[in-house]
């Protein structure tokens, strides 16, 4: 064979064999290029969670009218891998407050029921009367 003959028996680049962004869009139609989830569907979901956990942490200790933006953003914060632990803090302390002020409320009620129980001089339906120990526990 001679030199001029080879050139002719090379392989010739075939048209639209490369994959070019024109290409591709030419062959799909015209949709989009991007593949996998929509990434706006994506961020509505996420924002749908979010709000929906803020919902369920409002309804959970319902806050003064005052204090619902303050409530919302503890929650969201709750979600925030940044502030995650000194919300969840923040939110241990309130109920820790709010814990001892039920306990306070009750001690000052039960002292209360003491004090009337003990001007009109009836036992309360709880206390039981003194039972004698000595002697065997008769007389």
């Amino acid at each position: 064979l001679k030199a001029g003959e080879l050139a002719g028996l090379a392989p010739r680049p075939l048209r639209g064999a490369m994959a070019s962004p024109k290409g591709s869009r030419k062959r799909t139609g015209g949709l989009s290029d991007s593949v996998g989830p929509d990434p706006s569907g994506k961020a509505e979901e996420r924002l749908i969670q979010a709000f929906d956990y803020c919902v369920e942490r409002v309804t959970e200790e319902p806050p003064h009218s005052a204090d619902l933006p303050a409530a919302i953003l503890q929650a969201l914060c709750e979600q925030h891998p940044r502030f995650k632990d000194q919300a969840n803090f923040a939110r241990l302390k309130a109920k820790e407050a709010r814990l001892k002020a039920q306990i306070k409320k009750l001690e000052d009620a039960r002292r209360g029921g003491r004090a009337a129980q003990a001007s009109r001089g009836k036992p309360k339906q709880g206390d039981r009367p003194a039972v004698n120990t000595e002697a065997g526990g008769a007389e």
